[in-house]
């Protein structure tokens, strides 16, 4: 009988068995649907206005008219990639209300199933442009993230309330912004202003990449400085008194810009804007760009000038930015947009050489004496030297921590390192620095820290 019932159990069960195993789940290709950028222009000015008069709620109103030179698919982006930040750390989740319409109808739109910056429609004939409204709910909590506006402040990042076609350089994309504040509020950023209408800023057209390279300072109580020709301090305070810095505390400051351009030789901005927040309610920042940068101290920095030593670090740092960072900056950590993913692996020199020369320009400029700026070193190096995380994680690893951790809070710091290539970088850097001096017989670093009258 078995040598019948085999065959007959095959007949049965193998097709059944068979279809079990094409049962198994395969993988669905993933298609791109998004265009690559291309060094093009696009077609036309976006007009952008953005009302940010809700600060009680923080909510920010944004309107955007994108003309269109065709019908059929448009896909547009929200930045997810940001530059400073090193990695994809866009504020998606903050973005809400998002509605299109082209001729006063209403659009449908997508979400691109892949990458979720991304959203299609589709351009109606005879269209010339298409208008997106939506919101920004910035944190009103610092477990939502960092705290933007309060009742007498803002940050506006252009970057954080803009959408953009993709398929495009952002540098081939030209913008028309307006900004509205609420009433009495006064502005600071490294934008031209075109004119003002009422409590709202037109801004001059630029590219976006400048836009978002150019955020915005605002608040009922500011006070602007000049420091050099073209370079300005611009102050915005929780409290007016807060803004009483004294000609000491200015002179610093003018003396900082004297020192970076004696050592690097050159100004290669047109006008540069440092954006100074004393804030005890909105969130700290440093942040660079290449005409201004994004300082926020707390609101005693001036006041109680003796017990902020440890943030008068920030500005050297940040202006030294300007130079190394977004007028040089690492070939693989540029992209042509903000989608295109980063490369940090040269931040050692981006962040590490300006670690260095902000502690240098901090001394040299009296922000910082030369025993505050060598006992910072010291404990830069006493930690580096007890860090045990350094027996596994090369230096050159911790330039993926933006990356891979996106600076949120870490267990066990000591052991799985972080974005150490700030300071053991500046280490490499100090060191370069020394050889360079002893071989060429010149005097120590840490004997010409405070040196004004150098060349």
């Amino acid at each position: 009988m078995r040598k019948f019932i085999a065959p007959l159990f095959f007949l049965v069960f193998s097709p059944l068995l068979a279809a079990a195993q094409n049962s198994a789940p395969e993988a669905l290709p993933i298609v791109d649907t998004i265009p690559a950028a291309r060094d093009v222009a696009w077609p036309g000015v976006i007009t952008e206005s953005v009302d940010a008069t809700d600060v009680t709620r923080a909510i920010f109103h944004i309107t955007e008219t994108i003309p269109v030179a065709e019908a059929g698919p448009l896909t547009l982006l929200y930045a997810k990639w940001l530059p400073g930040n090193h990695s994809p750390s866009g504020q998606i989740p903050e973005l809400a209300g998002l509605k299109f319409s082209a001729d006063g109808k209403s659009l449908p739109w997508r979400r691109d199933p892949v990458d979720v910056f991304a959203f299609h429609l589709e351009v109606p004939k005879g269209a010339s442009s298409i208008e997106a409204q939506f919101e920004f709910l910035a944190p009103t909590d610092t477990t939502q993230g960092r705290i933007v506006t309060t009742p007498d402040m803002l940050n506006l990042q252009w970057i954080a309330v803009t959408l953009f076609p993709a398929g495009y350089y952002v540098r081939q994309i030209k913008m028309e912004a307006s900004l509205k504040l609420p009433e009495g509020w006064k502005a600071a950023t490294a934008l031209e202003v075109a004119g003002n209408e009422g409590a709202t800023i037109h801004f001059k057209q630029v590219s976006l990449d400048t836009l978002v390279d150019s955020p915005v300072f605002a608040g009922a109580n500011v006070r602007v400085e000049t420091l050099a020709p073209g370079v300005r301090l611009n102050i915005v305070a929780d409290q007016p008194e807060q803004l009483a810095a004294t000609e000491e505390q200015l002179q610093s400051h003018r003396n900082l810009v004297t020192q970076a351009v004696k050592l690097f030789g050159a100004q290669h901005y047109d006008h540069y804007d440092f954006l100074l927040a004393l804030s005890d309610r909105q969130g700290g920042i440093g942040l660079e760009h290449h005409r201004s940068s994004e300082d926020g101290v707390t609101g005693n920095y001036f006041t109680e000038w003796k017990d902020n030593s440890s943030r008068r670090d920030l500005l050297p740092h940040e202006y030294t930015h300007s130079w190394n960072g977004k007028y040089r900056r690492p070939a693989d950590l540029w992209t042509p947009d903000f989608r295109t993913p980063m490369q940090d692996s040269l931040l050692w020199v981006y962040e590490g050489q300006t670690q260095f020369w902000g502690y240098v320009l901090a001394a040299r400029s009296g922000l910082l004496s030369n025993e505050e700026t060598l006992g910072a070193l010291a404990n830069i190096a006493a930690h580096l030297d007890t860090d045990s995380g350094r027996k596994w994680r090369p230096l050159t690893d911790t330039t993926d921590d933006p990356i891979i951790s996106q600076r949120r809070p870490k267990g066990w710091r000591s052991w799985q390192r972080s974005e150490d290539y700030y300071n053991e970088g500046l280490l490499i850097w100090l060191d370069a620095d020394s050889l360079i001096r002893e071989l060429s017989k010149a005097p120590a670093p840490w004997m010409i820290l405070r040196a004004p009258s150098l060349g």
